[in-house]
């Protein structure tokens, strides 16, 4: 019997730990760690508006497929100034040369999927304070909080007194350790909905502009939106813009009959966890777009103009509700990802067609 299934039966909560990740984001120190449903985690330093940015990730389960990466330069800075890296890496202000042998080099990027590679150099400067750029040291990579993120990951995936732990090393076996948890496979209509003919769209329009009106909504008349999209054969979904702050709008979401009278159901999205700063599961719709023709609904919360921060989901409409299919958050606005680059804390399988 491996060390992994004498754990489960000492210690029965483990198996809860190992059957769904709780997604987490949290900071330690200098340092924010993201872990989704599945278990994967992503760690970097913050801020990184100074343009270097240290980043570490990887899968639970034996094919963790680790990835160490270190930039200079990000989409919002663009391509920065300055000598090669692997030439002009500072730690605590004296030369670090590290063995690049397993590593893709490029002027401002070095990357390494090598798990030695990655333990070496994770040696090198662990106990260390910084890293610098010789040219310029106001591009830091503080160190402090790396390694109490990096324990975090071990333990959210299992590894803690593990030969494939990166803090907390021991004697299990690097293939003893957890599987991925599963992912959620969110379902899909048994068919499409039929498309709203002239008559229906034009009916719900008038009920939407009517209803928005009777709402408690602070966006002025003149700027208030109300679409309609079919979601079954009988009902469409009605979404009204309400509020608006300095990046965002806030729509309120209907549940409606396509024909006379109508009855209008309000909807609201949860989510199958507690988001990061926050205490509650209920999700706004924030920048609300619906695709009637897959049944996805999209929200986009920007914490900021730039768009480097703030929430993204995506749900999938299975004919009743809809699902969570995937949601991520950035909490640290710094001017380093854009939303397509934001850490995921919920992801799930591709929905399967009906008679499949």
């Amino acid at each position: 019997m491996s060390y992994w299934m004498k754990s489960l039966l000492l210690m029965p909560f483990l198996s809860i730990a190992c059957a769904s990740a709780e997604p987490l984001q949290k900071s330690f120190s200098d340092w924010q760690v993201t872990c989704n449903n599945a278990a994967y985690c992503v760690a970097r330093n913050i801020p990184g508006d100074n343009g270097l940015v240290m980043t570490l990730s990887r899968h639970a389960g034996v094919n963790d497929r680790p990835l160490l990466r270190i930039d200079y330069g990000s989409a919002w800075r663009g391509k920065l100034s300055g000598g090669a890296l692997k030439d002009n890496l500072l730690i605590d202000q004296q030369r670090l040369k590290p063995d690049l042998k397993h590593w893709q080099v490029e002027p401002h990027h070095l990357a390494t999927s090598n798990p030695i590679a990655i333990a070496e150099f994770l040696a090198l400067v662990m106990d260390a304070d910084n890293l610098q750029l010789t040219f310029n040291p106001q591009a830091m990579i503080s160190l402090h909080g790396l390694k109490a993120a990096l324990l975090l990951v071990d333990d959210v995936q299992g590894r803690v007194n593990g030969m494939s732990a990166w803090i907390k090393r021991g004697e299990r076996a690097e293939w003893d350790v957890p599987p991925p948890p599963p992912l959620p496979r969110p379902a899909l209509p048994a068919a499409p909905p039929l498309p709203l003919t002239r008559e229906e769209t034009s009916g719900l329009l008038d009920f939407g502009t009517w209803r928005v009106n009777a709402e408690n909504c602070s966006l002025d008349p003149m700027r208030r939106e109300v679409s309609v999209a079919p979601l079954t054969d009988h009902k469409a979904l009605l979404l009204i813009s309400c509020e608006m702050g300095a990046y965002n709008v806030i729509d309120l979401a209907y549940e409606v009959t396509r024909s006379q009278p109508y009855v209008a159901r309000g909807m609201s999205l949860t989510l199958p966890f507690t988001p990061p700063l926050r205490s509650d599961r209920q999700l706004e719709l924030i920048n609300a777009d619906y695709d009637a023709a897959s049944g996805q609904l999209y929200t986009f919360n920007k914490g900021r103009g730039l768009g480097d921060c703030g929430s993204a989901s995506r749900w999938q409409f299975n004919g009743k509700e809809f699902e969570l299919a995937e949601y991520a958050e950035e909490s640290t606005c710094d001017g380093w990802h854009s939303s397509e680059e934001w850490p995921t804390l919920w992801v799930s399988q591709l929905p399967q067609a009906p008679g499949r």
